[in-house]
Order: structure tokens, then C-alpha cells, then sequence
């Protein structure tokens, strides 16, 4: 983008005059003038001398403003950036534009901050770290500590949670519209009802651009029966304040796998049914089936390959009958969660007024600038669906938020970012898997380390893990890292910049760790491609 300062003009019929001139240049895609602002932004190839000529033969002077500005000049009468939904990625895109000096508009009509903070990461994790202190006292690492009975208050546990969960929307959204006074928020309902036009609850807003971020939904699966029974989600599973006796869950996902075992820990029985051969999704499959043992080991029953025929309710009891391996069976148990996947929230938001484009599941198509098929839309967060992950959101929210303000000028590179499935042990993985690799036909090798070969894990207590490294053959390029360990989601970020910036296996050997640290596994790991681990002294290069 190049952006022109454009002196004397004096009116809006002199911007338009100046924006037909430089439309008419060679190269030019796309050319605005704005008033009273003064100044004009032209997008495309065109000549930077033949756009000066075209301002001066309409009888006005420009000169060179910024050729890739880093701010942004509000439009004044109007609100520069506005912003559907009030999550993450929304926040995230606001905030990013009040850093460039525009005014901006975020319109949510559900609870401020989004699925991650209310109905996600933090009740998820909250959970999570209750059971595994409770399971910790109830079974210590080591054998000279004696075990010790104990109960655990879930209604107590309920009250805590809704407490934290307030605590940090007041302080991560609420003190964040205060710090940002050029941030409007606004709760009501918000959808699109023309160029540049917006109805937000019962008036209208016009709008320079606009970042639809509005996130996305549990998805209910059509099963005989559904309908008429008594279900939890990953939205309202957190709302309980009872330990269910037995919690079925259909679903081998993240979500499925997080809350099972935090409620195993607690005291619930826990089923899980699962449709495919594999619990865990499209993680390494040696790792997978490494947790699939361990869960099971702690007493969850997983069933996978398996088909749910039928949920029937008896009484407040649930009966979901299930087909596998020819066969049909049935689990009984006293509360369901459908842990399924997620659907986008982009019905009835008036995408189609304005072409907006989505897929077969109605996740919004963008380009890798995160902008629609319309050009003045930009989509950021689980309704675009690229990786449902809160930092994902964040990251394209901020980036969206840019690319619409400034012109497209930053992308996403998806290969180096993280993610973690919460069990303990925790599964986190970067980069690239094997089967990614096989199918895009890169020559590779493989490294695999038991954590029972590291110093701070045997020590620890912590042996019951696996470290899976992928290099490119001829370059030694490290190209993915996946980790089924204690504290898994905390070591995989020493990969990140492995992967980001293309490290080597020498690079890697070359570091120094702390010692001893579970963190080490990545340099060992590494090592092992070149040579016997288990003939190796303490901290040896």
C-alpha cells in the first residue's frame, strides 16, 4: 500500500475528483481519498511518480506519506474498525487498533470475554489441577510418603471456580476497556445489514472495516434420543456443582479426554466412547496410545470404534447404546457429556448480505491475510476455524485487526505454533507429524526418547513418558517435536523457536540446558539421533 499526503483539498468533491485520478493510473487496484484527514491510500502496482502526477494534473500536491505505514489515521465521523464478538480474538483485534490510533467498536451479546475465560481453558484447567491435587495426595510418588484418605467439597469446588473465573474478566476485559478509552464495548446483538453498516441491538453504526470474531459453539451430533436428554457440553459442564456419580462422554477429543480424567480423579466413573479407531484426534499415534494405556491403567473406560445407536433416559438415569466390532452395547450412568467438536456462531450475523464466503461447515473463508471474500471483512478466531486454540484467536485477531487497518501486510505462520491436550501425563506438540510428512513426501528420520532415560524425571518420579522428534533427512532440520510427559504443555515451548527458526540437530546438541530439568529431554532427544543415550554421562555434548 502506498499512502499519499494530498494538499489542498477542501471539501469531499475534491477527494472524489483526486480518487478518480488516481484510479485512472496504471497498476492501481484500489485507490481512497479521505477528507478531512488529507491524505489517500492506493493499493496495487502502480508507479509512485505516476500517482504524483495524476494528484497534480486534477490541480492538487502529494507527496510520499508512509509506502507501508505503521499507524493508522481515524476517520473521525465514523468507527474505524468494528469488532463482532468479545472473546479473544476480538479483544485482541481491538486492542491492536487502539495501538494504531483507531477508533473501534466491540459488539458482543453473550458474556464478555468469550469461550476460553468462561466456558474453556481456565474452568478446564482449574478442574484439571484440583483432581491432580487431590490424586496426588491420594497416591504420592514416592513409597515414603504413607497415603493419605481424604474427600473432596465439589460444591466448594464449583464456588471457587466461579470466583476465578469473575475474578479475571473483571481484570483480563473490564480493567482493559478502562485502559483503552478509544475501545467502545457495547453488550447487545450485533449483525451486518449493508456496505459498511451494522445494526448493534436497536441503532446503527456505520463502520471503515470490520474484524467478525465471533467465536463458536458445542456441536450436538443427530442421535435417536438426544433431543429428549439430559446432556452436558463443554459450555455447561462447568455450571454443575455435583460430582456425577458415573459421567459418559462421547467423544475422544481434548475436550473428552481433559474433563474425563479431572473427574475420574475426583471420584466420578468415567466412559468414554469414541467414534474412531483412536482416542486423541490427529496426535502421534504411539503417543496416543500411550495415554489411551495410562488412562486406562487409572481406571477410565474407553471404548473406541464405537457407533452411539441410541441415548434413552430412565428416569434421571441415561442408557446410550452403542455398536462395535458387530456387536451392541450399552453403558448406564447418571449425567452425559457430548464432547463432539465445535460448530462456528456465523448464522443470522448477515455474512450473506455482504457475499460473505463459508465452507460446507460454515466456518468463514479468508485469504492468508485473514480477509473475506468481502474486502472490507476480515475474520479472525473459531469462526475461520484454521486451529481452535485461544492463542490462535489472539494472534489472528491482532493480526486481522492490522491487515484491515494498514493494508494486508502480515500472515500467519501456523507451522510453529503449539498446542497441548491437559491429561496427566500432558500430550503437546510442534510442527510436523509423520503422516504429514509421508504425505507431502519429505524425507525424514525419527528420534524417540523414554523420559525414563532423563535425570530430572527419574529422579521425579515423572518416568512415565515418551519424546518424538522428526528431522528432514539431507539437512538434519528439526521439523516437529511431539511429547507425552509430566508437564508436557510447559516443555514444549524450548521447540518453538526449534521449529520457527529452523533449527538443526547440532544446533539443538550445541545448547546448554539447566540440569537437571525435564526441559532437557528436547537437547537428549536430539542427541539420540547420533548416538546411545543410555552410554551417555550427565550433561555429555
Amino acid at each position: 500500500m502506498i499512502r499519499l499526503k494530498i494538499y489542498g483539498m477542501t471539501c469531499e468533491h475534491c477527494a472524489i475528483t483526486i480518487k478518480k485520478s488516481l484510479e485512472g493510473v496504471e497498476g492501481v487496484k484500489k485507490a481512497e481519498v479521505f477528507f478531512p484527514q488529507g491524505y489517500a491510500e492506493v493499493e496495487g502496482e502502480a508507479d509512485l511518480s505516476e500517482l504524483m502526477k495524476a494528484v497534480k494534473k486534477a490541480g492538487y500536491k502529494a507527496e510520499l506519506f508512509e509506502e507501508t505505514p505503521k499507524v493508522y489515521i481515524s476517520k473521525g465521523n465514523t468507527y474505524d474498525l468494528f469488532i463482532l464478538g468479545g472473546g479473544s480474538a476480538g479483544f485482541s483485534a481491538a486492542i491492536r487498533a487502539s495501538d494504531l490510533g483507531a477508533k473501534v467498536l466491540i459488539v458482543e451479546n453473550n458474556v464478555i470475554g468469550g469461550t476460553c475465560l468462561n466456558r474453556g481453558c481456565i474452568p478446564s484447567k482449574f478442574l484439571i489441577d484440583v483432581a491432580k491435587e487431590l490424586y496426588r495426595i491420594k497416591k504420592p510418588k514416592y513409597e515414603s510418603i504413607k497415603n493419605s484418605d481424604c474427600t473432596i467439597d465439589f460444591k466448594k469446588v464449583s464456588e471457587e471456580l466461579k470466583v476465578l473465573v469473575d475474578n479475571m474478566r473483571k481484570e483480563k476485559y473490564w480493567n482493559v476497556l478502562d485502559a483503552y478509552p478509544s475501545i467502545e464495548y457495547k453488550q447487545a446483538r450485533g449483525e451486518f445489514i449493508g456496505d459498511k453498516r451494522a445494526r448493534v441491538g436497536d441503532e446503527e453504526i456505520t463502520f471503515f472495516k470490520a474484524v467478525v470474531t465471533t467465536g463458536s459453539s458445542p456441536f450436538i451430533p443427530s442421535i435417536p434420543g438426544i433431543e429428549n436428554a439430559k446432556i452436558h457440553t463443554s459450555d455447561s459442564i462447568f455450571n454443575i456443582d455435583y460430582l456425577p456419580k458415573h459421567l459418559i462422554i462421547i467423544g475422544g477429543g481434548a475436550i473428552g479426554l481433559e474433563i474425563g480424567q479431572a473427574f475420574l480423579r475426583m471420584g466420578s466413573t468415567v466412559s468414554i466412547i469414541e467414534a474412531t479407531d483412536h482416542i486423541g484426534g490427529s496426535e502421534e499415534p504411539d503417543l496416543r496410545e500411550r495415554l489411551k494405556k495410562l488412562l486406562e491403567e487409572e481406571g477410565m473406560e474407553i471404548h473406541t470404534s464405537a457407533k452411539v445407536t441410541q441415548i434413552e433416559m430412565i428416569g434421571e438415569n441415561i442408557t446410550i447404546r452403542f455398536e462395535k466390532d458387530g456387536k451392541t452395547m450399552e453403558i448406564y450412568g447418571t449425567d452425559m457429556l457430548v464432547a463432539t467438536g465445535r460448530k462456528p456462531n456465523t448464522e443470522n450475523i448477515g455474512l450473506e448480505i455482504l457475499n460473505v464466503k463459508r465452507n460446507e461447515k460454515g466456518f468463514i473463508e479468508t485469504n492468508e491475510y485473514l480477509q473475506t471474500s468481502n474486502e472490507n471483512i476480515y475474520a479472525a478466531g473459531d469462526c475461520v476455524g484454521k486451529a481452535m486454540l485461544v492463542t490462535v484467536a489472539a494472534l489472528e485477531g491482532a493480526v486481522a485487526s492490522e491487515n484491515a487497518l494498514l493494508g494486508n501486510v502480515k500472515k500467519i505462520d501456523y507451522r510453529s505454533i503449539p498446542h497441548a491436550i491437559f491429561t496427566d501425563p500432558e500430550l503437546a506438540s510442534v510442527g510436523y507429524k509423520e503422516e504429514e510428512l509421508k504425505n507431502k513426501g519429505i524425507s525424514y528420520k525419527s528420534a524417540i526418547l523414554e523420559f525414563s532415560k532423563v535425570p530430572r524425571a527419574i529422579l521425579g518420579n515423572k518416568k512415565e513418558g515418551i519424546i518424538k522428534m522428526f528431522a528432514e533427512e539431507n539437512t538434519n532440520k528439526i521439523l516437529g517435536v511431539h511429547i507425552l510427559a509430566e508437564e508436557g504443555a510447559e516443555i514444549i515451548h524450548k521447540a518453538i523457536p526449534i521449529i520457527k527458526y529452523g533449527l538443526t540437530i547440532e544446533d539443538v546438541i550445541e545448547m546448554v540446558d539447566i540440569y537437571p530439568t525435564l526441559s532437557e529431554s528436547i537437547k537428549l532427544c536430539a542427541q539420540s539421533f547420533i548416538r546411545d543415550i543410555s552410554k551417555l554421562s550427565c550433561c555429555a555434548q
